[in-house]
């Protein structure tokens, strides 16, 4: 466990300064090479819409009639999973091996889920029980928690383009690059000297 949560904090410490070598050379660029930065950025500048993505993702899609249909396979295979899952965990279920995986003073977070697991478990015995049986029992619930959400007012704030705050820094790039240069450089030298000195373990 110690050694994963090493390796993830050095990757990620790693990336912030490979990060900041790349701020150096943009802030030094906007310093000292400003057209050829702003030409830079507008090679690299796209536009990709997402009005055929959102049509096609902005639509109901109604999967009762297979539910119903098959009623007796998805309910069985529904309780038969609900049943494997809460045989593992009354009976199969090894307390000592799980603790032993979990930081000490996050027991309690282990027999939380564990909690929601059983209590998932018997809800979906339940339904699965009842779809097997007598699906129509669901119509009713079915009905009243079908409720169509559409997004076709929510996608047109985030399909725009909004260039403010590029056009603030290329009005000043100078003032810009300068400091993009000098926060990069502070980033540098202290995540440098955690990386290469070995004192992001403390």
């Amino acid at each position: 466990m110690d050694i994963l949560n090493d390796i993830v904090r050095q990757s990620f410490l790693m990336f912030l300064w490979t990060g900041s070598v790349v701020g150096i050379l943009v802030g030094a660029g906007m310093l000292f090479r400003p057209g050829q930065i702003i030409q830079l950025n507008q090679y690299f500048s796209r536009w990709v819409g997402s009005d055929r993505f959102g049509k096609l993702m902005d639509q109901p899609r109604w999967t009762e009639r297979f539910f119903y249909r098959h009623n007796h396979l998805v309910g069985a295979g529904v309780l038969i999973g609900a049943l494997v899952v809460l045989y593992t965990f009354l009976f199969t279920y090894n307390a000592r091996i799980v603790s032993s995986l979990v930081p000490r003073g996050y027991w309690w977070l282990s027999d939380a889920l564990t909690g929601m697991v059983l209590v998932g478990g018997f809800l979906s015995a339940v339904v699965g029980a009842i779809v097997l049986v007598k699906p129509s029992l669901l119509r009713e619930i079915e009905k009243s928690a079908n409720h169509w959400v559409s997004t076709e007012r929510l996608l047109p704030l985030f399909n725009s383009m909004h260039f403010s705050a590029e056009q603030s820094i290329f009005r000043h790039p100078r003032v810009a690059g300068v400091s993009i240069l000098l926060g990069s450089l502070y980033v540098l030298v202290v995540l440098g000297y955690l990386l290469f000195r070995g004192a992001w373990k403390l």
